[in-house]
């Protein structure tokens, strides 16, 4: 069993099911819809979910776990190891960080060596994080050396994604976006292609079609790797309500482009959803 624990939550959009596979611990998130609470804690139920948003006649919200549940949940997580690491989404986009930087101290009261890492991102960027920080857990690596590699992927912005927005009226309503009004004010002809940088998501083109923003796409991708100087292209793809374009096309053109090993599918969580709405898809590379 590797000697370090990697948590992360849903926000990362891995699934429960990728993660008990690759040994990574996932925290719930809340949803909020008309007055109730609802718990992204199974794949089937984020799934139901997000089918059932082009019903619903006001947009979700989302909400951080009570303290206790932190607590509770990174408890669940170190059973069994004296060390751990628990991948935040960015500081800069949800409070999740916060909530869990104050989880993380009442278990090292405990005696439990874990620490929150600001990954600055969301989505597949943090479920990429992730999976390479357990992958080298799994290899025997110490705390410090799976540490200085997930600095080094943020840093580095050796983890990029680009989502395509299908519709602006999720980031009309929870602005979680940076410096995007003015931007997004006369595009309602587009779709924005979204990415993360400086903890923020901010807009970085835009595309009439899905087509279009795919090759814009790919180009965003060919410039990260000469940015980087990568010699290898490992993909994760986000989907919401289906996965068929980026089986069919999306795919298709990123292996032939990159040769890129695909680690995974990953319909977004539920959180993900209400703020980019149900119809979005990325590509998210690592770049090594």
């Amino acid at each position: 069993m590797p000697k370090v624990r990697i948590i992360t939550e849903r926000i990362a959009s891995l699934s429960y099911k990728f993660a008990e596979q690759r040994n990574i611990f996932l925290i719930p998130v809340d949803i909020i819809h008309k007055d109730k609470v609802l718990k992204d804690d199974r794949d089937d139920k984020a799934e139901e979910f997000i089918r059932s948003m082009s019903t619903f006649d006001e947009i979700p919200s989302t909400a951080v776990p009570p303290q206790g549940e932190m607590i509770k949940s990174m408890q669940e997580a170190m059973k069994g190891y004296e060390q751990g690491i628990y991948i935040a989404a960015s500081s800069k986009l949800s409070g999740i960080f916060s909530a869990g930087q104050k989880a993380a101290q009442k278990l090292r009261d405990e005696g439990k060596d874990i620490q929150v890492f600001d990954s600055q991102t969301v989505v597949s960027m943090e479920g990429f994080m992730a999976y390479v920080a357990e992958s080298l857990a799994d290899e025997g690596n110490d705390f410090n050396a799976i540490w200085k590699y997930l600095e080094k992927l943020r840093d580095e912005r050796r983890v990029v994604e680009y989502g395509v927005i299908q519709t602006l009226k999720y980031l009309e309503k929870n602005g979680r976006i940076g410096k995007a009004k003015a931007w997004l004010a006369n595009i309602f002809s587009f779709k924005p292609i979204i990415s993360a940088k400086n903890g923020l998501l901010e807009p970085v083109a835009r595309a009439r079609t899905n087509n279009q923003a795919l090759e814009l796409v790919v180009q965003k991708i060919k410039e990260d790797i000469v940015r980087t100087g990568a010699t290898t292209v490992k993909v994760m793809y986000d989907y919401g309500l289906s996965d068929d374009f980026l089986m069919e096309v999306v795919n298709l053109r990123i292996k032939e482009e990159f040769d890129a090993e695909v680690v995974s599918y990953n319909q977004i969580s539920t959180a993900i959803a209400c703020h980019l709405g149900p119809e979005v898809w990325g590509v998210c590379v690592l770049l090594e």
